[in-house]
């Protein structure tokens, strides 16, 4: 996940600020950009117009493209130093307690105005084996801190952290360095030039110059008698040949020789001092380092190679492509800025913070109040989404309620001719019902009375039917008194016949009886209570026979 840091440099001439992605091994150079102030607003590394650093910052931030407006802020000055103390060892927690009761002897700020924090450089044993620590300490005057946080907050940006540039430009050059080497970074401004020796990235010395770039444009004017912006003009010409350029040489020269003379100085005294290294390298950046004849001057005085150093030399530029002599122009002016934002190479070392505690208590709130909304906007945006579903599950709900309604409403419209269809439909059952009960029940007389003539034999033995009265029953099956002629049957009808037949003897009934209940299943239960012996030798006999359903008119296929 990236980890952007704004570092912010208000210099003397413009304030300046990169955005760096910290971490990957090698960071990546996000955005920078840098906006110009009007002279007299920063004077030796101290706010004299927040209204116009303020404005210079909106603008800044307004132009460029920065995805953050916490910033960590460098500040420079007379008033802001460093200082080495040895003090007894303590734990952690308990050094920047014992740094300030000891600070007291080395800081010349008033106890009550001073801002400290500090690194711890190391521990040993002294001499009478006692443990020991050895601290870096910073310390600010309060004056100087807050007229940069006050001019900062007032163009809507937040102050995570207050650094020191010279430990920015440390760390903006030190992966250039030489392992073991003790080197001086020398960032020459317009108002301000900082000398920083250090040793494997642990400044040893610090010291900031009162003069910078300014001093030669001001030196210029001074000896022509032109303004300051024709001769700052003039300035960036030196090395040309033309007239008035050479006429503005000698008076260049000799404010760079001043320039030149304090480094050289604060690098002897360095030296002067007991069991320090001596210094193998000058490394120079800062937008005053492009002054004409510098390097060579600087190089001839101190007698050890002196090198233009870049920033951007160890920085990822992929998402800001610059050509070699982009990066040259603006390599100079970002050296601090970019420190600003890194990380100290060990990360065993804290930076340094001078930021006020009322002002980092004022963050710390502004912090949990950003973060407690941006819960609360969550929460507002979860709650908006589950109403905004459960509205949307309601809507389909209603949706299939009113599709409900109207399928409803249609079959409701369908009621009366469906009633209608239902109650024709249920009659006429019931009148199928009432036919078959009807055409079960009914005997189908014709049939009978063909079925009686078929089993009636013919000849001189026959039997002839004298005379035949059919009945239906007012029941749909009835039965008869079982008899000798056949077992009870159920039935529909009877019909009683008068039969004559030859005689003597029951014969001739019998084999009529027989008949009867054989023949297609029509008839059955025959009886025949007595017989008569007629004068011409017959017999007469009736009978009455039951008709069976299957002599019904639902039988009858003329009727289907």
């Amino acid at each position: 996940m990236a980890q952007l840091i704004v570092g912010l440099d208000i210099g003397t001439s413009a304030v300046r600020a990169a955005e760096l992605d910290v971490s990957p091994s090698r960071p990546v150079l996000h955005t920078y950009g840098q906006v110009g102030l009007p002279p007299g607003a920063v004077v030796d590394g101290e706010v004299r117009d927040a209204s116009a650093i303020s404005e210079a910052l909106q603008r800044l931030w307004s132009n460029g493209q920065f995805s953050s407006k916490r910033v960590v802020v460098g500040i420079a000055g007379l008033r802001a130093i460093t200082r080495e103390i040895d003090i007894p060892h303590v734990p952690d927690d308990e050094v920047e307690m014992a740094v300030r009761y000891q600070s007291e002897e080395v800081i010349p700020f008033p106890p009550e105005q001073t801002i400290l924090s500090s690194q711890v450089l190391s521990d040993y044993t002294d001499a009478e084996g006692q443990q020991m620590r050895r601290v870096l300490v910073a310390a600010a005057h309060s004056d100087l801190v807050d007229g940069v946080v006050r001019a900062v907050e007032g163009a809507g940006l937040t102050v995570d952290q207050v650094d020191l540039d010279s430990s920015a430009l440390v760390r903006a050059v030190a992966a250039q360095s030489v392992p073991g080497q003790t080197e001086a970074i020398v960032s020459i401004g317009a108002g301000l030039t900082l000398i920083v020796i250090h040793q494997d990235g642990r400044p040893q010395f610090v010291r900031t110059v009162g003069t910078g770039g300014n001093a030669t444009t001001a030196a210029i004017s001074s000896a022509l008698d032109m303004p300051l912006s024709d001769a700052e003009i003039l300035k960036r010409r030196l090395g040309e040949g033309t007239p008035q350029v050479q006429s503005a040489l000698r008076p260049a020269e000799a404010s760079i020789n001043d320039v030149v003379g304090e480094i050289r100085n604060s690098i002897q005294y360095f030296a002067s001092l007991p069991g320090r290294s001596p210094v193998a390298r000058v490394l120079v950046t800062g937008g005053g380092s492009y002054l004409f004849g510098l390097l060579q001057a600087l190089e001839s005085q101190v007698r050890i190679p002196v090198q233009m150093v870049s920033p951007l030399a160890h920085l990822d530029m992929s998402k800001v492509p610059l050509s070699p002599e982009q990066a040259a122009q603006v390599a100079g002016v970002l050296t601090t800025p970019i420190g600003l934002a890194l990380p100290e190479s060990n990360p065993a070392v804290k930076k340094f913070n001078l930021l006020p505690p009322e002002v980092a208590k004022r963050a710390r709130i502004g912090r949990i109040q950003q973060r407690t909304i941006a819960g609360a906007a969550a929460v507002v945006i979860l709650l908006a989404l589950y109403g905004g579903y459960q509205m949307f599950r309601a809507h389909q709900a209603q949706n299939q309620v009113n599709t409900l309604n109207g399928q409803i409403a249609t079959l409701n419209a369908e009621i009366p001719r469906y009633s209608v269809v239902t109650a024709a439909n249920d009659a006429y059952n019931q009148g199928v019902q009432r036919r078959t009960t009807v055409l079960k029940g009914s005997v189908d007389w014709p049939a009978v009375f063909s079925n009686i003539q078929k089993v009636t034999p013919g000849g001189a033995t026959s039997i002839a039917v004298e005379s035949f009265d059919g009945k239906t029953n007012s029941s749909a099956t009835s039965a008869s008194s079982s008899t000798a002629q056949g077992p009870q049957a159920a039935s529909i009808g009877t019909i009683t016949l008068n039969l004559v037949g030859p005689g003597p003897g029951l014969v001739s009934p019998r084999a009529w009886t027989i008949a009867m209940s054989a023949k297609d299943g029509y008839f059955g239960n025959p009886v025949i209570p007595s017989s008569t012996t007629n004068t011409d030798g017959t017999v007469s006999f009736p009978s009455t026979v039951s008709v069976l359903p299957s002599a019904s008119l639902l039988n009858n296929k003329g009727l289907q």
